[in-house]
């Protein structure tokens, strides 16, 4: 098995750090030429839920990168899950799989893109409902702070599994695949909770202040809103044929500690109390988890007549907050795949 990873942030470089760990060949693709020029002739320093030391093994030429891989891991923003497929396409073979973490519809954006091409190999597509790691990368690229791993590991599948599931094994002491993609990318438990805390704490976010996001900025009545978009999130499955587990259950379950609610799960879990909140406007929870993952919600919901006022007007005071324009993540063509897919 070896695995090329594309993408080289906090979430690639866990990964990275983790195979090293475990012997399983490995690379890194990574575009940014600075980035990679350091890691070639600088170790990465890991500190957290493992101390190590180790050369980051970069590719910098995609082709290469593709050939190399049995599996490729696709670490990168959602944002970007259609332009990877785009370039990953013409280097694909057959026996492959395409991986994405964190899957915010990467399976089905996959599903698109190739369906419109010719001579395709027959690979498989998977994703993960979310991420197994929790990192985060030193500006100056010189250390990763490995904070935690989470305990259960859910994943869809399309076409031969092959090693995955051992591969997930490995990450976690549980695994669950589900049959079908949408049912991991609105498995997602993220963007409710981030993207509600950055909007109930957005003035402080703007202004660069240094804050636990789940300590005292959470409250009972904050807590009160993200169950009100999960289940908005679950009405949403059901309209779709799929039953979905409510976000405590997902939390619970991923890190193997049971609070009786999402207030207790969020301030009580010794890995949510050293969460940091994003330093300004252009982190992941707004860039990523608001369009991708809140703003997916959204479409679904129009799409299929389903009602989410809490979804909607959490989407939509962002983004006029934010001053950019509501943008569909999620389009009629994209649903009648999910649908193919149920």
């Amino acid at each position: 098995m070896n695995i090329t990873i594309i993408g080289a942030g906090s979430t690639a470089l866990a990964a990275a750090a983790f195979f090293n760990l475990k012997n399983i060949p490995c690379q890194v693709f990574v575009r940014n030429r600075m980035k990679a020029a350091f890691w070639n002739k600088t170790p990465l320093t890991v500190r957290g839920r493992m101390d190590a030391s180790f050369f980051v093994p970069v590719v910098t030429d995609l082709k290469e990168a593709c050939q190399k891989a049995d599996i490729l891991m696709v670490c990168t923003h959602a944002t970007d899950h259609e332009a990877v497929v785009e370039e990953v396409a013409p280097f694909l073979r057959e026996g492959q799989c395409l991986l994405f973490m964190n899957g915010c519809w990467g399976a089905i954006k996959a599903c698109r893109v190739l369906s419109k091409k010719q001579d395709v190999p027959d690979i498989t597509i998977a994703e993960t409902a979310n991420m197994p790691f929790i990192s985060r990368l030193s500006p100056d690229y010189k250390c990763l702070d490995f904070k935690a791993m989470k305990e259960e590991i859910g994943y869809s599948c399309l076409g031969k599994e092959g090693e995955l599931s051992n591969l997930f094994h490995l990450m976690a002491s549980k695994v669950s695949r589900v049959a079908s993609p949408a049912s991991t990318s609105l498995s997602a438990t993220n963007p409710i909770i981030h993207v509600t805390q950055c909007l109930f704490n957005i003035t402080r976010i703007e202004n660069g202040e240094s804050f636990h996001f789940f300590g005292v900025p959470l409250t009972r009545r904050v807590a009160d809103y993200m169950e009100a978009c999960d289940n908005e999130r679950i009405a949403i499955g059901k309209a779709l044929g799929l039953s979905l587990s409510s976000l405590l259950d997902v939390l619970n379950a991923s890190w193997g500690d049971k609070k009786e609610n999402l207030y207790e799960a969020l301030t009580e879990n010794e890995s949510y109390k050293t969460v940091m909140a994003p330093s300004d406007l252009k982190g992941r929870y707004l860039s990523e988890d608001l369009p991708c993952g809140m703003g997916s919600l959204r479409d679904l919901a129009d799409m299929m007549h389903v009602e989410a006022p809490h979804i909607r007007s959490l989407v939509d005071t962002l983004s006029l907050y934010l001053g950019t324009a509501y943008t569909p993540f999620l389009t009629p063509q994209d649903l009648r795949v999910i649908k193919s897919l149920k």
